[in-house]
């Protein structure tokens, strides 16, 4: 590889500081994830290389590097396909921003852009049946605020299908309960949408930020602290609630429910009731119909209507400050 003399800690800050927050407008949770991932290289580079993070070079960012830090995250921390490929992915995004500021170095760092992603396996999607749903629904605690909580925000999720990081970000200020009611949400890449509410969303919302003298500038769903929930956070306590559940719902017993799957559940109702796959689409802030249409593919219901329609033959799918070392600044992250 050709020597070129590129500061590579400096650029990594800039890249974080400047050119994903205020050029490409990345959302906190991209550019932590990115963040992560040079972390986990840095410290690789390290063990392996004795390579200080603050003193790495351009010679340090080879193919050859990469993909054995790339295996060793599979073979050491067990990382599937998937979870390595969005690694490569942060990689990728770093040294095409490197070409932009210093093209002299596109021999220098194409083998890396070469490295191609892993094939995953394509699971299944995972959703409730309505009985399900409304026992989950019905399953917290009213007698408690974390359980009154719980219920609105379970509710809020399956109504909006919105991706739990966009329940999390909303405020007072991002609800409105009259004349009727509808929630602003932010997703990625910064994209907004506005989704309607049903009237039984609407009366528990307003109950919810009454009873709590909630300002506009108030976090919708805090933490006991009153500070923004952690989506572990939240997914302990759908676990919590699911495992509640299971006695009335036997269903559930061997099912392993994540926030997604309510994203998953209110798409799949959607569809079972008629509504048409754009306007699902619109309603989860997806960029392409063609990121909705897994949803048709796997609904055995509208399958088992269609094999009925069929005659059976009768033969045989942020901008902030960089500060202190670089490991600093990217934990900080």
């Amino acid at each position: 590889m050709k020597s070129v003399k590129v500061n590579l800690p400096t650029l990594i800050k800039k890249y974080f500081s400047e050119y994903l927050s205020m050029q490409r407008s990345c959302s906190p949770n991209t550019i932590s994830a990115y963040s992560h991932t040079f972390t986990l290289f840095l410290k690789y580079l390290q063990q392996h290389h004795h390579r200080r993070p603050d003193h790495i070079e351009i010679d340090d960012l080879s193919s050859r590097n990469v993909i054995d830090f790339l295996n060793d995250l599979q073979k050491t921390r067990g990382n599937a396909n998937s979870t390595r490929n969005s690694r490569l992915a942060a990689i990728h995004s770093f040294v095409k921003y490197i070409l932009i500021e210093h093209p002299i170095l596109a021999g220098n760092l194409q083998p890396v852009l070469a490295i191609p992603i892993k094939k995953t396996k394509k699971k299944m999607l995972d959703f409730l049946t309505q009985e399900e749903m409304d026992a989950i629904l019905a399953s917290p605690n009213d007698h408690s605020w974390c359980g009154r909580r719980n219920r609105v925000l379970l509710e809020v999720m399956y109504n909006t299908g919105a991706r739990v990081s966009e329940i999390l970000e909303l405020k007072v200020v991002n609800v409105r309960l009259e004349p009727s009611g509808m929630v602003h949400l932010t997703g990625k890449g910064r994209k907004e949408r506005t989704v309607p509410l049903w009237k039984s969303t609407v009366k528990l919302l307003r109950k919810w930020i009454q009873s709590n003298r909630y300002s506009s500038d108030s976090y919708l769903f805090p933490n006991n602290r009153g500070g923004k929930m952690t989506r572990s956070a939240v997914a302990k306590m759908l676990t919590s609630v699911v495992e509640t559940t299971k006695t009335q719902c036997p269903t559930l017993k061997s099912r392993k429910i994540s926030p997604h799957t309510l994203r998953h559940t209110t798409a799949m109702h959607h569809l079972q009731s008629g509504v048409d796959i754009t306007v699902i689409a619109m309603w989860l802030g997806h960029e392409s119909i063609e990121t909705t249409h897994v949803y048709v593919t796997a609904d055995m219901v509208i399958k088992e209507k269609a094999l009925k329609e069929m005659r059976p033959p009768k033969t045989k799918n942020l901008r902030f400050r960089p500060k202190g070392s670089l490991l600093e600044f990217l934990e900080s992250l």
